[in-house]
């Protein structure tokens, strides 16, 4: 078979509409059947190429940033975006069956479930005493944990959501582990 690079390309609204009802069902169903994270992942990875992936999340993080309130100049200044991809993800987030609002709601509430387990190991590592703590860890400086455990008391749960909110993870790739 002989490739014809003038082929016309496929336009979902070239189909009639029960076909692209049933196209669209068919790729919700796919990623449903998906079992775990690793099978989601080899699923994207084989889907989409790296850059496809990052705009999509550029978009996740700047959904983010929006329900936090964030103006358009200041996620500008944070992730160097453009003011139409801005107006396009505060379209959809204006819309009653917005994807964003439960994915952003879903990332702030693992976010801050992290950030509290993160704050009370660091914290149980601080309370440790000196001796024990260079024990445990040799060569660390105690100081800063001593330091980060007395900041931690003046902090309350709005620190941490905002802290959940500021999180992008293109700014800080290894920082998001479980």
């Amino acid at each position: 078979m002989r490739y014809n690079r003038y082929m016309p390309a496929f336009r979902l609204n070239d189909l009639p509409k029960e076909k692209r009802i049933q196209m669209i069902g068919e790729f919700y169903d796919m990623i449903e059947s998906l079992k775990d994270r690793n099978e989601v992942r080899l699923f994207i990875k084989s889907l989409l190429s790296a850059d496809e992936i990052a705009n999509l999340m550029r978009r996740i993080e700047i959904a983010v940033l929006l329900s936090g309130k964030f103006t358009y100049d200041q996620i500008i200044d944070t992730l160097g975006t453009s003011v139409a991809k801005i107006s396009a993800v505060q379209k959809a987030l204006n819309q009653d069956d917005s994807g964003y609002k439960f994915i952003v709601k879903r990332l702030i509430e693992n976010r801050k479930r992290r950030l509290k387990r993160v704050k009370k190991a660091d914290k149980e590592d601080a309370n440790m005493s000196p001796l024990k703590a260079i024990k445990k860890y040799p060569g660390a400086r105690i100081l800063p944990e001593l330091l980060d455990a007395v900041i931690e008391k003046f902090e309350d749960d709005k620190d941490l959501e905002k802290e959940a909110l500021l999180f992008t993870p293109s700014r800080a790739p290894f920082s998001n582990k479980k």
